[in-house]
């Protein structure tokens, strides 16, 4: 299918300033690689098949543990993994150094519980990384309001068919920086530091025009701290209460 008018100017500006929709993601991958060091036994918490490659980079030196609740992810994931849900870590209690998770937390009945199973199995000096979709932004919003066969249907428009299967119902209990620091308190956990990110207007890339406008919108809440709160997704680094500090 041939592109629209102003398509392949679109699909510069994602890429020159938008890192083509990942700088959350790149963000994230780079934060963590500056808490991990060799030889510490880190966990890639709802790990999935690592399509971002974010504990692929640890594989060759550190111990890697993937857990997740899809059975597909058993013969995808490049490291040791264990079929099993984040409020039941199958692993004895302090046995990581580092527990992460991008783009699960959204997902989940109830994030208390997985916070405490990671306090759990967290050593006393661990530390636990989380990046999350933001409440208060837009794709959020829009994500809240409407129902789980519309995701399906926008998932398959921007990924492609065959991917359905990983469109996964959102309930957003764990989305803003006040639900992570109530959360965190009740799981012994606090929060040493919280960051918004904005991957830009990866929605409207297809659709010239509309582009442009939402361009403009993630520049200026890139830009203006006040407006940061209203940026895609959220980054929290979480210690064991007491040996965190404040942000």
């Amino acid at each position: 299918m041939a592109s629209l008018p102003g398509q392949a100017s679109s699909a510069r500006v994602m890429r020159d300033s938008w890192e083509k929709g990942q700088v959350a993601t790149r963000t994230y991958r780079e934060y963590l690689a500056r808490l991990v060091r060799p030889g510490m036994k880190i966990l890639h918490a709802g790990c999935g098949w690592d399509k971002s490659e974010i504990s692929r980079q640890f594989k060759d030196t550190c111990s890697v543990v993937g857990v997740d609740l899809d059975p597909r992810v058993q013969s995808l994931f490049h490291s040791e993994f264990h079929l099993g849900s984040l409020d039941a870590i199958p692993f004895a209690a302090q046995t990581f150094d580092v527990i992460f998770s991008e783009y699960v937390f959204e997902h989940l009945a109830d994030p208390l519980a997985a916070l405490r199973e990671m306090r759990r199995v967290l050593k006393p000096n661990g530390v636990i990384l989380v990046l999350t979709p933001n409440y208060y932004s837009y794709k959020t919003i829009a994500a809240r309001l409407t129902p789980q066969w519309f995701h399906v249907m926008v998932g398959r428009h921007r990924y492609g068919r065959g991917h359905e299967q990983d469109m996964y119902p959102t309930l957003f209990r764990c989305n803003t920086r006040r639900r992570f620091e109530q959360l965190a308190r009740a799981a012994d956990l606090s929060v040493r530091s919280l960051q918004y990110i904005t991957n830009g207007p990866t929605w409207f890339q297809k659709i010239p025009g509309v582009f442009e406008l939402f361009h403009v919108f993630h520049q200026t809440i890139r830009n203006a701290r006040l407006a940061a709160p209203l940026r895609c997704a959220i980054m929290a680094e979480l210690a064991v209460d007491g040996s965190a500090g404040t942000s």
